[in-house]
Order: C-alpha cells, then sequence, then structure tokens
C-alpha cells in the first residue's frame, strides 16, 4: 500500500472504494496496523496548528517535509502528548458528509470505540470481525475494538442496519434500552430512539431473536418480519413489512405507511434539524401515509400539505402543523 493513498485515506478524500481497500489492507496484518497508526498520529500532529482553516494541499506538503527533516518518534511523542484531547473529534471530522466509512483501526490502544452522526448524517462502521453497520441521524454505537469475548457485543442508540459476519462460535449481540438482539450471521434493522414510543426491530435476511429485558423466552423473526416493542405498554408485538422500505433512508428516503404524525416529526427532525410543533389535537391521532425521495425539507412540507389534512408555517425557525 503506498503512502500516499493512505493519506488520501487519513485526509478523508479517498472514495468509497477506496477506503474498503484500505481497511482491508489494515485488517490483514498486525504490521499494517502498526503503520497505518503511527502515520495516522504523524499526520494529526503535523497538521493541528491549522485545524480550523485547513488548506486541501498544504497540509501533505507540511506533513511530507517535517518528516524529511525529523524522526518518527518525534512526531509519536507529539501524537502522545497532545493529540489525546482532539483525537474524538478528529475520528468525526476525517470522513465528513453522509456513507462515511469510520475504520476500525486501534490507535491510542483505546479498548472500547463510539461512533457517532449527527442531524441529517449517517456513517458507515467496519467492526473487527468485519461486519458492517450503518448509523442513521442522530445515532451512536459502542463496540468493543476487539471481540476477544464469547459474544460481539454492541450497543446501539438510535436506528442503524446491521450486516452481520456469521460465526456459529460466537454470537452477536445487540443492546439497546429496552430490548436485546441476538444473531448468528444477517442482516436487519433496529430503530431505538430514546424520544420514540417504540422500539422496531426488521429482519431483512437470516435470522433473529428478541428478547425483551427481564424475559428469558426470545421472539424469533423471520425475514420481512417486524418486532415493536411498546415502551409504555412493555410488550412486543410482531407484524409483516416490506423491509425494503424499513431500510429506505440508506438512500435518502423516507418512507411512511399509517405513520402517526408524531413519530413522522421525530423523523422530520433528526433528517432536516428542524423542530416541529403539531398546533391540532387531532393531528395527534393522524397517520400519514407518503414518501420522500431525497427532498429539501420545503418540498417535504409542499408533500405533505397536498396529499393531508395538514398545513404548515414557519415561526422562529420552528415548524407549526395545523389541522386545515
Amino acid at each position: 500500500m503506498q503512502e500516499k493513498d493512505l493519506i488520501k485515506f487519513i485526509k478523508g478524500d479517498a472514495s468509497p472504494d477506496e477506503k474498503k481497500i484500505v481497511i482491508e489492507w489494515i485488517k490483514k496484518d498486525s504490521e499494517h496496523q502498526k503503520q497505518f497508526n503511527l502515520l495516522k498520529a504523524e499526520y494529526v500532529a503535523s497538521t493541528l496548528d491549522s485545524l480550523s482553516n485547513m488548506d486541501v494541499n498544504a497540509p501533505y506538503q507540511r506533513f511530507s517535509s517535517k518528516r524529511i527533516k525529523k524522526k518518527r518518534y518525534y512526531y509519536t511523542a507529539i501524537a502522545a502528548s497532545i493529540v489525546v484531547p482532539f483525537m474524538m473529534w478528529y475520528m468525526f471530522t476525517s470522513f465528513p458528509g453522509n456513507d462515511s466509512v469510520v475504520d476500525t483501526t486501534e490507535i491510542l490502544n483505546s479498548t472500547t470505540k463510539h461512533v457517532a452522526t449527527s442531524h441529517g448524517g449517517y456513517k458507515t462502521v467496519v467492526l473487527p470481525d468485519g461486519s458492517t453497520i450503518v448509523l442513521n441521524a442522530n445515532s451512536s454505537l459502542t463496540y468493543p475494538n476487539r471481540f476477544t469475548d464469547s459474544i460481539r457485543k454492541v450497543t446501539l442508540v438510535g436506528e442503524a442496519f446491521f450486516d452481520i459476519k456469521r460465526d456459529v462460535t460466537k454470537p452477536f449481540i445487540v443492546t439497546t434500552d429496552h430490548i436485546n438482539i441476538r444473531v448468528l450471521g444477517t442482516s436487519f434493522n433496529v430503530k431505538s430512539y430514546p424520544k420514540d414510543e417504540k422500539v422496531e426491530t426488521t429482519l431483512v435476511t437470516g435470522k433473529v431473536e428478541v428478547f425483551q429485558q427481564q424475559k428469558e423466552e426470545p421472539i424469533v423473526l423471520e425475514p420481512s418480519q417486524r418486532a415493536i416493542f411498546d415502551k409504555e405498554k412493555s410488550d412486543i408485538k410482531v407484524d409483516r413489512v416490506d423491509s425494503k422500505n424499513i431500510v429506505a433512508w440508506q438512500e435518502g428516503k423516507l418512507i411512511f405507511d399509517k405513520t402517526p404524525l408524531k413519530q413522522v416529526v421525530l423523523d422530520l427532525n433528526r433528517k432536516y434539524n428542524v423542530e416541529f410543533t403539531i398546533k391540532s389535537d387531532s393531528l395527534l391521532q393522524y397517520k400519514y401515509t407518503g414518501e420522500f425521495d431525497n427532498l429539501t425539507l420545503k418540498e417535504v412540507l409542499e408533500l405533505i400539505k397536498m396529499s393531508s389534512p395538514i398545513n404548515y408555517k414557519y415561526v422562529n425557525n420552528k415548524v407549526m402543523l395545523n389541522s386545515e
């Protein structure tokens, strides 16, 4: 692997395919991992003085010239003493925009990793076992640096699509505030936002077991089945859905099928970072059906207005929804 390709990855300029190639190269050999870690630490140290206004070409120019003049161990010392406070900031800004791939290599010998997304964004995370997780907006994922136990366990807040590598010797466990999901190898979607009234698990392929906390018997899902945990009632119901619609958010789509308006505005808030207020009591019971395919907020609101008895207006940077 050429050093310029690694620098391109570190700077966040690599394409999705190039990112995957670098990640596979890092995972292939521990020496590759060490080489990458050192190179990344050196690069961060060499660019700390211009983090707030970084020129596209200048960082690598400075980085290359400094490496000629100084030894690697000098940069390692700088990284160890300076980079730590900025590392979490750096990891989430090194790969800007949607569909960024977060590498899981060990940089500062941390035992756990934490990845988070903001409004309107999502990230693709490649786990140490090769499994892939796509985080939706306003979500976070916590997982170990290495899966060394008899299980592969991660913690999710928010929504994510999981594509899990099969390993019959190490079941994969997703923990949320209310339910746990156990799989051996499969693909599924979990939606578990703190503000939502329900937690949803939708199976795309394979098989999953959904455990309600403090209950031993799991609910086993088949493809295109969804387990819905009601937080208030503390029970789980299973229905059949079109799984393609459930995971369409990865393509920038929002698809609602007789969805309570309260849930619709929560999803819109996460995507567009705009606060909604429902001013009509009758709308609190209204269920909306519609599809928004990569639309702007203005287009979404106009479509809602045309396809439902809902009107809207902006007040102090908030969207107020009323009955027509």
